[in-house]
């Protein structure tokens, strides 16, 4: 008898992303699985990691590192935590637009709401323009919070797809002080992905508390002919536990990390193509 195949839980369950309705987590899950995939908005990584443990979703998609900012905290934290596997990745170009309430003006805006890594991406365009910064857990949740007051006076920086969910004019749009601004998301699942072509391997690591050790994983890692070698690329709020991630030939991750990490506890958090 052949054995049933693995049916693809990506069209019986949501994807889950952090932030709320709207965030650019959502925006790369949609990119990923379609723009009709069902979606589950979580607050956190940590919450994204176990509604897909707890099989209430097929997915999770979070950021993991913005090109101008650097990386998203919380996510080394929920790996450690979580027993997900990363099975791909998308790469997400911001370009934020400054939304406000119908009937608001450029001119008399005088505060701007948004995630601090979003107003990170415009410091320079807001100092110019001399408003009052103030942040929100997510961009999502602070259109949610602009439409509900009502405020004439204040905008939020969050992407165009807000302004058509949340019936926000935009005032300005593509901005970025940066030419390069992407963020990239990796894809979580309970299960590993067993493609023989992947060539991009993430371990975590840990608890290890001599810094030393992440340099030698790094040169055994890169005498074993990794490339792109990040060790490390996160590191979890308890300063013991890290993930590096590393480049290699096809199919040859799992045996690769098994080598360098011999003697350092350490899980496999999966191998996947970036095609």
């Amino acid at each position: 008898m052949q054995p049933k195949p693995t049916p693809d839980l990506t069209h019986v369950l949501p994807v889950a992303f952090t932030g709320a309705p709207g965030a650019y987590s959502e925006e790369a899950a949609r990119r990923l699985f379609g723009r009709q995939a069902p979606t589950l908005a979580c607050e956190k990584a940590l919450s994204a990691v176990d509604t897909v443990l707890a099989g209430r979703a097929g997915r999770a998609v979070v950021p993991v590192e913005n090109t101008v900012t650097g990386t998203f905290e919380g996510v080394a934290s929920a790996l450690v935590h979580g027993g997900t596997n990363i099975v791909g990745e998308i790469n997400l170009a911001i370009r934020h637009c400054l939304l406000a309430v119908p009937g608001s003006k450029l001119a008399n805006l005088s505060e701007v709401i948004s995630h601090p890594s979003a107003l990170a991406h415009c410091r320079d365009w807001l100092a110019r323009w001399g408003v009052v910064t103030r942040t929100s857990s997510d961009t999502a949740r602070a259109a949610r919070e602009l439409v509900e007051s009502g405020d004439t006076h204040c905008g939020v920086l969050g992407s165009r797809v807000l302004a058509e969910l949340y019936g926000l004019d935009i005032l300005a749009d593509g901005l970025s002080d940066q030419a390069r601004n992407e963020t990239r998301f990796w894809v979580l699942a309970a299960e590993p992905d067993l493609d023989a072509g992947a060539h991009r391997t993430a371990v975590l690591v840990g608890p290890v508390t001599l810094p030393r050790v992440l340099k030698s994983l790094r040169m055994q890692l890169e005498a074993r002919g990794t490339t792109r070698t990040r060790a490390p690329l996160l590191r979890c709020s308890d300063g013991q536990h890290f993930v590096l991630e590393f480049d290699h030939p096809a199919g040859c991750g799992a045996a690769i990390a098994a080598e360098a990490c011999e003697g350092v506890p350490h899980r496999l958090l999966g191998s996947w193509s970036t095609r």
